[in-house]
């Protein structure tokens, strides 16, 4: 039999197994990958993507604290506002220059650089009737002079021209080609000269107001035509200086349809037969608007005024070369 040490037995030593840890095993996985070559890369982007993201949390609050600054430096160093109107038309006058301006409702005190600011600027130039388009409201800083710090408003806009007068029972108003109705300023020049509208007794009539009135308007369109046509002309053949008042009283025929519908009078109390509204001749068998424009102005040429004459008629049709009827004062 084969003898058996029990004592070398309990003397020996077990093996160690070579196994490790599942987590022990991920976290050196993780180590290799991080160091490995293929990285090297994304460190390095990584890197430059938090310095850019501190430099520009550096300039945002960079601005934020100059824009601080310089909105103190405005309330304690006030800055004065100027307002400019852009290329006015020659017509407007200083006086209605200066009310379209400040019809913006532009104060010294008002915060230069508060941004909204041009919006409210704009809103209260476009309830202003003079104003028939806005293009644009533009400020800018204009710097130190002397001490003081200016800033300029430039308003740039189209502005109404106006063409008529109509007198009612409280005031007198003016009225553009459209029949907006305009407060009376002075004009400059040409302009300053309005024809008179009469015949048809406005109730209620207000600044801004678009008349309704058919036969206002067929005045206006009228004598629309006869100030673009004086307009082409050299100074010494216009007429529009003469015209006084236009009587619409008998628009349509609806006093006396035999009359002349619409009837201009100038200064010197010249009468001169229009007849029917504009594009309303052929139903009335009268002569058209070139025809009527041409007579007028040769009527004017001949004596160089229409004042020579007790009447001019320019309703009916005539050749092309032939005079209108009209009758010489005296």
């Amino acid at each position: 039999m084969a003898a058996v040490d029990i004592e070398s037995m309990a003397t020996k030593k077990p093996k160690k197994t070579n196994k490790k840890t599942a987590g022990s095993g991920l976290t050196e996985r993780f180590e290799e990958i991080w160091q490995s070559e293929h990285l090297g890369w994304i460190k390095k982007k990584l890197g430059i993507l938090i310095l850019l993201v501190l430099l520009a949390a550096i300039i945002g609050f960079g601005f934020s604290f100059l824009e601080r600054y310089v909105r103190q430096v405005n309330h304690s160093r006030q800055v004065k506002l100027k307002v400019e109107l852009k290329d006015p038309p020659r017509w407007a006058s200083h006086e209605l220059v200066c009310e379209v301006c400040l019809s913006t409702g532009i104060r010294q005190e008002d915060d230069f650089y508060d941004p909204e600011l041009v919006k409210s600027w704009t809103a209260n130039l476009a309830k202003n009737p003079w104003v028939k388009k806005i293009h644009r409201l533009h400020k800018r800083f204009q710097g130190e002079q002397e001490g003081k710090y200016e800033g300029l408003l430039e308003i740039d806009c189209e502005l109404r021209q106006p063409l008529a007068a109509i007198q009612t029972d409280l005031e007198l108003c003016y009225m553009d080609v459209e029949g907006v109705v305009l407060p009376a300023v002075p004009l400059d020049g040409l302009a300053g000269h309005l024809v008179r509208l009469q015949g048809d007794n406005l109730k209620t009539i207000r600044p801004g107001m678009h008349i309704s009135s058919k036969s206002l308007l067929a005045g206006i369109e009228v004598l629309a035509e006869i100030r673009k046509t004086d307009e082409q002309l050299p100074w010494q053949d216009q007429l529009w200086s003469e015209l006084a008042v236009m009587d619409v009283s008998n628009h349509e025929g609806r006093i006396d349809p035999g009359d002349a519908h619409l009837v201009i009078y100038t200064e010197d109390n010249t009468e001169i037969r229009w007849g029917a509204a504009k594009n309303r001749e052929r139903s009335y068998y009268e002569a058209p608007l070139v025809t009527k424009l041409k007579h007028l102005y040769r009527s004017h040429k001949r004596y160089n005024s229409l004042g020579a004459y007790e009447f001019v008629e320019l309703r009916y049709q005539r050749k092309e070369k032939a005079d209108p009827l009209r009758r010489p004062k005296g």
